[in-house]
């Protein structure tokens, strides 16, 4: 389903004529993969101790990195102001974790697995704990990295601290 995923988001995004930084694309599917084949295929998820902590750290901070291009693309802006850039990269990783763990806890109650993705409520705060630490360093590495900084989308709004003169 995570393969279909991004195969249809491949589409939208060439039809679209959107532009995400290479480093961000390869992330996204590096965290898809590592989701897909070494939580799911080689059963990590139950056999490790932390590797759903290390996957919700991973993949908050590449579907953040993402997020972060794709909304600017669609709402035709460019966030640069650092005081906004920071608020959204935390709200994002954060919503972003609260949709994971709903997703989770749909997976429980639909499929009833005899392993549940969500064992307990700490398991879930843990995890919430795991996504905003991704978020951050997603927003650390966005605004300490000159590249991804400044891989600005052409032709669109810009929120910064320009003022208008």
């Amino acid at each position: 389903s995570d393969l279909l995923f991004w195969v249809v988001y491949m589409i939208f995004e060439f039809k679209q004529k959107w532009v995400i930084p290479f480093y961000v694309r390869l992330v996204v599917i590096l965290a898809i993969i590592s989701n897909g084949f070494f939580g799911e295929l080689l059963n990590w998820y139950v056999t490790s101790a932390f590797y759903d902590r290390i996957q919700h750290v991973f993949g908050t901070y590449a579907m953040t990195l993402w997020a972060f291009y794709i909304i600017q693309q669609f709402a035709k802006v460019n966030i640069t102001q650092k005081r906004l850039v920071i608020i959204f990269f935390i709200i994002l990783s954060t919503a972003l974790g609260a949709f994971y763990e709903i997703i989770e806890f749909s997976q429980d109650v639909l499929f009833k697995p005899k392993i549940k993705n969500q064992p307990s409520l700490l398991d879930t705060d843990f995890d919430l704990i795991a996504d905003f630490i991704g978020g951050i360093i997603a927003l650390c590495h966005y605004l300490f990295l000159k590249t991804l900084k400044s891989f600005l989308i052409k032709n669109q709004e810009t929120y910064s601290n320009d003022r208008e003169r």
